[in-house]
């Protein structure tokens, strides 16, 4: 059974973007992809800079929960980040704020407010999914420590549980998440495990509709994250990396 001998502390170096509907966010987000770090940092900067004039243009300082939001924001963006780590913690920063932002210009412009997404929903195997964008970090801090800011953003099941319905996953994996399926049908699944000299990795296993299982190994001090798109992001060398899922289920770098 898997077992967490060390704790370490990982730090982002890059944050997943929401993928909003709307032509203008998605030229934004490609616009800002790079794979140097200081490129996308200066890049996204000056986006977050036009989208706090958004904001103000379309009335967030006069909302009654604007307080509240900020506080919310500033504690998910700042508080956790080591920025001792330089640009890839002042890039996460930035990513962080981007997500929010785009988010509350999304509901400032809903019609109807106070729409939430519930967070308690359950795939066709019963167990609760995860809510894209996925962190490992929070994954991993939810385990080690049950740190309650992590774990309000996974739904951790119990590795025993998972493997009486998946018999594909490892019994040697530590407590899962399990996202929504694609739109071709494709069930994602994260695990945490540890290798032979203690360090921890990310388990990804994917099944698609046809029930072929693959796999790919992550080393989670790269901090995998996972869009909304599927998209699986992690930094090497100072580079952003990418792997896609495509409708095969296949891991494609």
């Amino acid at each position: 059974m898997f077992f967490l001998k060390n704790r370490y502390v990982y730090t982002l170096c890059i944050t997943i973007l929401s993928t909003l509907g709307s032509s203008c966010t998605q030229a934004s987000e490609n616009k800002c992809q790079s794979d140097n770090v200081t490129k996308a940092l200066n890049c996204i900067s000056k986006d977050n800079n036009s989208l706090r004039k958004k904001l103000e243009d379309n009335g967030n300082l006069k909302t009654k929960d604007f307080k509240k939001w900020k506080d919310d924001t500033f504690a998910k963006c700042e508080v956790r980040l080591n920025y001792s780590l330089g640009d890839g913690a002042a890039l996460t920063r930035e990513y962080c704020y981007n997500d929010e932002y785009k988010n509350r210009l999304k509901y400032l412009n809903q019609p109807i407010r106070n729409i939430k997404v519930s967070s308690k929903v359950k795939n066709d195997d019963g167990f609760y999914v995860t809510v894209l964008p996925y962190n490992s970090n929070d994954h991993i801090n939810c385990i080690m420590s049950k740190e309650k800011n992590s774990c309000n953003k996974i739904n951790l099941i119990d590795s025993s549980k998972l493997i009486k319905v998946y018999s594909f996953i490892s019994a040697s994996y530590g407590d899962s998440v399990v996202f929504d399926r694609t739109r071709s049908g494709v069930l994602l699944i994260a695990s945490p495990s540890s290798d032979e000299s203690g360090d921890l990795e990310i388990n990804l296993t994917s099944v698609n509709s046809l029930g072929i299982i693959k796999n790919i190994t992550l080393d989670a001090s790269k901090n995998v994250l996972i869009n909304r798109n599927y998209e699986i992001l992690y930094i090497e060398k100072g580079k952003i990396k990418k792997i896609n899922l495509n409708d095969k289920g296949d891991f494609v770098k």
